[in-house]
């Protein structure tokens, strides 16, 4: 089985090493087509990447970069996926990385599962530094937590390239729930499986898109959830409340940032 992997970035030179490191060590060698979207950084985001580009080789990865402007991170993945040739795809933003084994996981669990149209693993939510700050692993997968908030790591999850003919890819007018949107599509024609081991770490910290706009990706979380529930039902209820919670937590100051700095200091 091929798996196509898409790495977006825009100067992320501070971490990027790290993300093709991770990528690196998966040790699935040819079975491993590996796409990186650079939107033209002005940092040396481009010089590191051209570094890795032959070690990937070396290891019968078949590598792909492209440099080019595109119009946010939900179009650069899309311009990966359009490329890809995997039969299972992913994407990895530039300042998160995979945890060992987790790519030979993907592959075994969709080998032995046929039918999977889509499945998930764990996740550890870390700091700028790596350190963890919190370990996620879904023990069974439930829609009705999926429409009340996204409850899946982006990073962690893989789906088959026939999904994307049959729901869309990433809606390029989105910039902060993309990954959101498309599980919500995916999980309204088929339930998602769950890979039984912690497949990467996100990022959380002041700089990053999640943290630094979450008033606005909390309303856009809404508001993608919202498109499937009936305006009087007790799942909108359930879905404005995660939403007012969260302004909840914004309100009173609760930093998670600081917190997850500070975890391991």
């Amino acid at each position: 089985m091929y798996i196509s992997l898409i790495t977006p970035t825009y100067n992320q030179a501070e971490t990027i090493a790290q993300t093709l490191d991770s990528v690196l060590a998966q040790d699935v060698g040819g079975l491993l087509e590996y796409i990186v979207v650079d939107g033209c950084s002005t940092d040396s985001t481009a010089g590191i990447i051209d570094r890795y580009a032959p070690k990937f080789l070396q290891q019968g990865v078949h590598f792909v970069s492209i440099r080019e402007e595109d119009r946010g991170q939900a179009d650069a993945i899309n311009k990966g996926w359009r490329l890809a040739r995997g039969e299972v795809l992913g994407f990895l933003n530039s300042d998160d990385f995979l945890e060992p084994g987790a790519l030979r996981n993907v592959i075994d669990y969709f080998q032995s599962h046929p039918q999977c149209r889509w499945a998930y693993g764990g996740w550890k939510l870390v700091n700028r530094e790596g350190g963890v700050y919190k370990l996620t692993m879904h023990r069974k997968y439930k829609k009705s937590k999926l429409l009340n908030y996204c409850n899946i790591g982006q990073p962690s999850c893989f789906f088959r390239k026939g999904l994307l003919d049959e729901c869309g890819m990433l809606d390029p007018r989105l910039h902060l729930a993309m990954d959101y949107d498309l599980w919500l599509r995916f999980a309204d024609k088929y339930a998602a499986g769950l890979i039984p081991a912690v497949l990467s770490s996100m990022r959380y910290y002041p700089a990053a898109k999640s943290s630094s706009q979450t008033r606005e990706q909390l309303w856009e979380i809404f508001k993608l959830s919202a498109r499937y529930t009936r305006l009087f039902s007790y799942r909108r209820a359930a879905q404005l409340f995660y939403y007012l919670r969260g302004r909840a937590v914004l309100a009173c100051r609760v930093d998670t940032c600081r917190r997850v700095s500070s975890f391991n200091g």
